[in-house]
């Protein structure tokens, strides 16, 4: 996906978001114009840290594929969810 497509995806989904999704997307995207302050990560987010680079050495990682469609899988659910409550 190229920069141009990527806005005119986020563009098209902030309409259909409330303000509460909108303020979400703000400060989400704030948050990723920061450097990490690694200091500020709970001892919760630093051993999951941990986890995850042994996993690495490990093998335990998914190919793009997979990952992919273990995400699509998890918002096709969430949004079932939401249109049933």
């Amino acid at each position: 996906m190229i920069r141009s497509q990527a806005i005119a995806i986020i563009e098209e989904t902030l309409a259909s978001l409330d303000d509460e999704g909108v303020e979400a997307v703000a400060e989400f995207v704030q948050s990723m114009g920061r450097p990490l302050d690694i200091s500020q990560l709970t001892p919760d987010e630093l051993a999951g840290i941990e986890r995850s680079k042994a996993d690495f050495r490990e093998g335990r990682t998914y190919s793009l594929d997979e990952a992919r469609a273990i995400s699509e899988a998890m918002i096709a659910k969430r949004r079932s969810v939401r249109k049933a409550g």
